[in-house]
C-alpha cells in the first residue's frame, strides 16, 4: 500500500478501506487458525472467473505441478 501512496495517492485513497476489510479477513483467518499463505491478486483473470468479475471472488487452491481449484465462491 505504501508504494501505491507514492505513486497514485488519489487510488490509494479511494482503495484504502477495501484494503483495510481484506486486511481484518486475513486476520480472522490467522485466528481461526488458517496457518497456510493467503494471497491476495486484485485482477485475477480467467475464464472460470467471468461470473464474479463485478464481485468478490475466493479460492481455495492447493499448489502442485498444477494448482488444482479445491473450491471457489463469491458474490
Amino acid at each position: 500500500m505504501s508504494r501505491l501512496e507514492k505513486i497514485s495517492p488519489s487510488l490509494a485513497s479511494l482503495i484504502s478501506a477495501a484494503m483495510t476489510e481484506i486486511s481484518s479477513t486475513i486476520q480472522f483467518a490467522q485466528c481461526a487458525g488458517v496457518k497456510r499463505p493467503i494471497y491476495f491478486h486484485p485482477l485475477m483473470l480467467g475464464s472460470h472467473h467471468t461470473h464474479f468479475k463485478d464481485g468478490i471472488l475466493v479460492e481455495v487452491v492447493r499448489r502442485n505441478k498444477h494448482s488444482d481449484v479445491l473450491a471457489a465462491g463469491g458474490r
